[in-house]
């Protein structure tokens, strides 16, 4: 792995762990009110500052690591085991069950993935669940087509024909021939697709879709402090780096996969 990679991966954990670490320190309260410390500028208690109710935002940032990864994590490992199994299926099987899950397929990726998720979003109750659920929903389809194309490589190979004509039974292949050659490429894909993510989740946090106060993310933290943005810009100015930085770093770790792994698919 180039050096650029292992430095985004190794600030992606570093991030994560200190979102961790931060929930089981007494101190680092995320939620903590304090009225006589509002609005302060980066110093040495509060090297982020404060907020509008004197809110550490260094460790509320920290806290929001801990949703805003964790959300894109979760979203993205749905969107793969859905699309692994519409993709491996309709790719085996091919046929009508081929044409009519790739009619599908193609009928989400026609919309554009962010107003999808929006969509999603209005017409169900805002929260941390809803933004899984939405990014999931829109993420899986490129999942499905990119495993779809190479289990119409795989299953021509001639170790897949010798599997047969041993009687193998089709589930029999399925699970212990042609899955475990596409699980590395669904991980990869899950790399490549986190940075999208991360993004995705903070535009529907900024919207007020996402998790609600006081629950703090990076998008809803960035949204609740929009208008202090000239007056007291830090409280903008740190979640925004952490979710330009992290997007960004996730995005360094998926291209250096795609380069690993020779992917060109213009999916990806």
């Amino acid at each position: 792995m180039p050096k650029t990679g292992k430095a985004a991966l190794v600030f992606i954990i570093a991030v994560f762990l200190v979102s961790i670490i931060s929930s089981g320190l007494r101190h680092a309260d995320p939620y903590r009110i304090d009225l006589d410390s509002i609005k302060q500028s980066p110093n040495f208690s509060h090297p982020f500052g404060t907020d509008t109710k004197g809110r550490d935002i260094f460790w509320r940032v920290a806290a929001g690591g801990k949703f805003s990864i964790g959300i894109a994590l979760i979203a993205a490992f749905i969107s793969a085991a859905i699309g692994f199994s519409f993709g491996i299926t309709a790719g085996y099987f091919g046929g009508k069950i081929d044409a009519a899950l790739m009619a599908f397929v193609d009928f989400m990726l026609s919309f554009p993935s962010l107003l999808l998720a929006i969509a999603i979003s209005v017409v169900m109750p805002p929260g941390i669940y809803t933004v899984m659920i939405a990014l999931s929903a829109v993420g899986w389809a490129s999942f499905a087509r990119l495993i779809r194309g190479h289990v119409l490589t795989v299953k021509t190979m001639p170790y897949i024909d010798s599997a047969r004509a041993v009687g193998c039974g089709d589930l029999r292949i399925l699970f212990l021939h042609i899955a475990p050659l596409c699980i590395p490429l669904s991980l990869v894909m899950m790399g490549i697709k986190l940075g999208g993510f991360i993004l995705a989740e903070a535009t529907l946090s900024f919207l007020g879709l996402g998790a609600q106060p006081p629950t703090p993310t990076w998008g809803s933290m960035i949204s609740a402090h929009r208008g202090y943005v000239l007056t007291a810009p830090w409280m903008v100015l740190f979640p925004g780096l952490a979710l330009t930085l992290t997007a960004f770093c996730f995005n360094l770790v998926g291209e250096t996969l795609r380069e690993k792994f020779e992917l060109k698919d213009s999916r990806l």
